[in-house]
């Protein structure tokens, strides 16, 4: 039986009022919270690298003013400010203190990915670390930042440091710790850069075999060198093809001054030294550095700041062989770090190394 054309009309105007509603309904669910609001930090996990699991973090090795003094008053001493971040559909409802503390997971990070390879597992940083135990962020604000303050004077990035934060469940000053651990803890690796600091692209550094004062005709290659800030002007870096992940590594590290000619200039000397006198060390000739900086000829905002260093020739002796047998090495050529600066951007916010 077919409908009576007033019927239709009321049955087409009855699914408009029900679609109508349905999308007020839907808006209205928006202007609510969705989920908790939760407490966590900002510091997303390397996946590859040297650090993979933690939160690699690079600071200038002295924070300094717009003049180039030291901020805080000495070389050495610098900061950095994490995020904190309060979760949800909606911005923060109501002030809140968000409580930090040191985390007790690092042992359980480094038996995890490391098991008995004690020389590979990281270091507890907080000896060389202050941050305040809570961060306020007021209604209508779901970001902030807490300051750490760090001191580099006297470390040896030769041990692998780590600095473990957690937040700490606080309800009572409106601080609800993420239950996604990712989120609620930070495993942050701090590292210090300075001018000199860095990865260097070793393509041209060769590594020959020496035995009875015959050098090898076939030398091995190398791929890229990883050096260490030490001070303002030293850095270190590992003998020959001994890396961060090597057992013996602390016992191979050869140490760079870099000595301009004159203060602040692109060009200088090399001294090469170790203090490991086991290796036998030996710098053949002096080596010298070049500092070029050109702006990038497609984004000219982009300059590429290029450290070369030239005439790298050493020799130094393994002395940890399987067979306990001793080979001197001998080690040639130059290798070259690059950095691409953002004019528009301060130089501690775009530093990456790997």
């Amino acid at each position: 039986m077919k409908l009576s054309i007033y019927n239709r009309i009321f049955a087409l105007g009855a699914v408009a009022v029900l679609l109508m509603t349905s999308t007020t309904s839907c808006n209205d669910e928006w202007t609510e919270e969705q989920y908790e609001q939760y407490a966590g930090f900002k510091a997303p996990l390397d996946t590859e690298g040297n650090s993979v699991g933690v939160t690699t973090v690079y600071v200038p090795f002295t924070r300094r003013d717009a003049d180039g003094k030291a901020l805080y008053g000495a070389e050495g001493l610098s900061s950095y400010k994490l995020p904190v971040i309060i979760s949800g559909s909606t911005v923060n409802s109501r002030d809140r203190n968000v409580h930090v503390a040191h985390s007790d997971t690092l042992d359980i990070l480094n038996q995890s990915r490391f098991a008995n390879r004690h020389e590979l597992w990281y270091k507890d940083m907080s000896d060389y670390a202050k941050y305040p135990s809570t961060l306020l962020l007021e209604k209508g604000n779901s970001t902030g930042l807490l300051p750490i303050e760090l001191d580099f004077r006297g470390i040896d990035l030769s041990d692998r440091y780590v600095l473990p934060l957690t937040v700490v469940d606080a309800p009572e000053d409106g601080c609800i710790r993420n239950p996604r651990k990712h989120y609620a803890t930070a495993m942050l690796r701090i590292l210090p850069y300075t001018d000199y600091s860095g990865v260097f692209q070793a393509a041209n550094v060769k590594f020959y075999l020496v035995s009875g004062g015959i050098t090898d005709d076939e030398p091995g290659a190398m791929t890229t060198v990883q050096t260490y800030v030490v001070d303002e002007n030293t850095v270190f870096f590992y003998a020959g093809t001994f890396n961060e992940s090597s057992q013996l590594r602390k016992d191979y590290k050869i140490y760079a001054r870099f000595e301009p000619f004159e203060e602040g200039g692109t060009r200088g000397q090399v001294t090469f030294y170790t203090d490991n006198e086991r290796m036998n060390f030996v710098q053949n000739k002096k080596a010298t550095f070049t500092i070029i900086e050109q702006p990038d000829e497609v984004q000219t905002y982009i300059v590429r700041r290029t450290l070369i260093i030239n005439d790298i020739d050493y020799t130094f002796d393994d002395y940890s062989t399987a067979m306990g047998s001793v080979i001197t090495y001998l080690i040639q050529g130059n290798m070259t770090m690059e950095r691409k600066l953002n004019t528009q951007m301060p130089v501690e916010d775009q530093i990456v190394f790997d």
